[in-house]
């Protein structure tokens, strides 16, 4: 195995035949591959695994590629991100700037392995897993006990139910996209 090769790579994209293939060229180059169908099933792999480097398309449903660098950015800065695309996009918005981009296509597997090589030495060893949010959101109550969060995991917001004694504990609410922990504050309108 050449130096800097091994660990754990993460690849992102909707297409399975398009994550085989690329998971072929890594275990060959000594990697590991896990497979993420899209932006939030790789933020829940997150939840458990650091990887060395991901490689993410930009279209994708329910999480755009985009979406999921700017979290991941957001979140994990020290994890290299390269983008793997159909078509070059102009240009990117801010903080979401992949470290590496190459164009989906034949010849370039082991110009794209080189490029994890590269990455996966370079990268320090210093990004945790997270398993809970610990920052509370506070928010206001909704109707019928139902309230509306952001997730500060995935970034979208989700419906939870209020079932909150009083004397509790803060409670938490599971994101239904990601399934990240985000505990919350409920603060009532006179002490606002």
């Amino acid at each position: 195995m050449a130096e800097g090769r091994g660990g754990f790579v993460l690849l992102v994209d909707e297409d399975y035949s398009v994550r085989e293939l690329l998971s072929r060229y890594l275990e060959e180059a000594g990697y590991e591959p896990l497979h993420a169908r899209d932006g939030l099933h790789a933020l829940g792999i997150l939840r458990n695994r650091i990887p060395k480097v991901i490689i993410s398309d930009l279209v994708m449903p329910r999480m755009s590629g985009i979406e999921f660098i700017g979290v991941v950015r957001r979140r994990f800065p020290t994890i290299p991100v390269i983008a793997f695309v159909g078509s070059m996009p102009h240009e990117f918005p801010a903080g979401t700037q992949p470290d590496r981009l190459f164009e989906k296509g034949g010849g370039i597997f082991p110009e794209l392995i080189q490029a994890v090589d590269e990455l996966a030495r370079n990268a320090p060893n210093d990004a945790e897993v997270q398993q809970e949010i610990s920052v509370p959101i506070r928010i206001g109550p909704g109707s019928n006990g139902n309230i509306t969060l952001t997730c500060p995991n995935c970034l979208p917001m989700f419906a939870a139910q209020v079932a909150v004694e009083v004397g509790t504990m803060a409670p938490i609410a599971v994101c239904t996209h990601c399934e990240a922990r985000v505990p919350f504050l409920i603060v009532s309108s006179a002490s606002a």
